[in-house]
This record gives structure tokens, sequence and C-alpha cells, in this order.
């Protein structure tokens, strides 16, 4: 039976958040993988945390992601992003090719117009800690938990506003579209994402552009998770009937 790895480019603000509210933190600002069984097994989540001390540009964390997964790309694979994911994951699979390696089966584009699209709160990130906070907060995506308690704001702030410094330098540049279908998940509620960027995706491909609108604002795959999971677990499964036995 086929098989399709599905990679995981965790680097949204969400994830960030999510560390520090488990409590730990990567210091070493290198690529973490983890792979996962059960209902969603072969599922590799490959997550990084943006240094605040570290110029927060892409194309770095792009090299680190593309060299921690080469060693499972041996089996077909999707990638899958959210937000700032999403253009991770679309250098990565730009990156592959420029590299004569294995090219993802399926793009899974979640939260975010397609890449020629400037991100609508670029300088978000320079604004004082106060400002920031309640424009981070607008997006109802963050835990409160960081929000009150003092500590995990202090830990937590910086590495958010790297996290969204990376979103905001990233800088488009047009080159030949990927060969795999996208998939485009948004809310229907998101307010950083426009029907003209939605559609954008269009381009960057040679194949099949599907779209699935949720309820919610920009975290919809929260509030909808269930129904994300099992449209993303549809695509797979569809994909994986066109894959050759073995993979």
């Amino acid at each position: 039976m086929a098989r399709i790895l599905t990679i995981v480019a965790a680097i949204a603000a969400v994830v960030v958040a999510a560390v520090f509210v488990n409590g730990s933190k990567n210091d070493d600002d290198k690529p973490s993988t983890t792979t996962t069984t059960g209902p969603a097994k072969n599922a590799l989540t490959v997550t990084m945390v943006v240094s605040p001390e570290k110029e927060a540009l892409l194309k770095p964390l792009v090299q680190e992601l593309a060299r921690a997964i080469e060693p499972y790309l041996d089996l077909p694979f999707a990638f899958f992003g959210h937000s700032m994911g999403v253009f991770l994951g679309f250098e990565v699979a730009r990156l592959l090719r420029e590299q004569g390696l294995r090219q993802p089966e399926m793009f899974i584009a979640s939260g975010r117009n397609a890449p020629q699209f400037k991100w609508r709160d670029a300088g978000m990130q320079l604004l004082p800690d106060d400002e920031f906070v309640a424009a981070v907060t607008a997006y109802n995506g963050t835990p409160g938990a960081l929000l009150r308690d003092a500590a995990l704001r202090d830990l937590w702030l910086p590495r958010l506003r790297a996290d969204l410094t990376v979103s905001a330098r990233y800088r488009y540049v047009e080159k030949e579209p990927l060969e795999c279908p996208i998939v485009v998940l948004s809310g229907n509620e998101d307010e950083l994402s426009t029907e003209a960027g939605l559609n954008g995706w269009r381009t960057q491909t040679t194949a099949e552009v599907r779209y699935f609108r949720f309820a919610g604002n920009h975290f919809f795959l929260h509030s909808a998770e269930q129904l994300v999971l099992s449209r993303i677990a549809e695509e797979l499964t569809k994909l994986i009937a066109h894959q050759p036995i073995g993979g």
C-alpha cells in the first residue's frame, strides 16, 4: 500500500505560543522533527522557533528545514503550512526542486494569500509592546495565559516579534510554478486573506488548485479543527489512491 508522509511546516505565531505554554523552548534555533503515530500516522512535524537574537530572515530557515527533512524524502510526501508556515513550505519546495530532490505530491496552504501578495500587517512587528500585544490579540488565536503571565510574556514577545518579522520581510521572487496540486484552506472571517490573494494560488502550480472554506477567523484550524482534519485526511486519501504500490 502506498504511503504519504505529511510534512507540517510549523512556524506560525500560534506554534511559538504553544511552545511557551508547554513550558519549553528551542534555544539552538535548529529545526526539531517529530513523527506521529495513531490517527496521524506517517506525519512528520518540523518545528523551528525563531530566535530574537538572530536576524529574522526566511532563507536560513528554509535551508535548515530542507536539510532536516532530506532523510525522509525516500517516501512520497505532502507539505502543510498555516499562516507564515505556508511561505516556509512553499520556499522549501522550491529549494528542493533547485537541488534536484524529490518534490511534494501535494501542497496544502492554510490561512494565507498566495506568496506574490504582500502580508497585510507588515509593520506590526515594529509596534510598541502594548500596541503589539493588542494587535496580536485581535487575531483571536493567542492563549490568554501568555498575556496575563509577565514571565511568559517576556519570553514570548521577542520571539513572536521575530516570527512576524520573518513574515514581514518575505520577498517573493517569480519562478517556475510548482507541479503538484495545491489545496487552499481559509476561514470565512479571516481578515488576513482576500479573494484575490487566495485566487492567486492558481498561478503557483501547473496542476489543480482546490479551495475549501471553514467557519472562523485566522485560526479557523482550531475552531473548526475536526472539519479541517477531515478535509486534509480526505485529500491525502485521494492522493494515496493514485500512488503506485510501494510509493
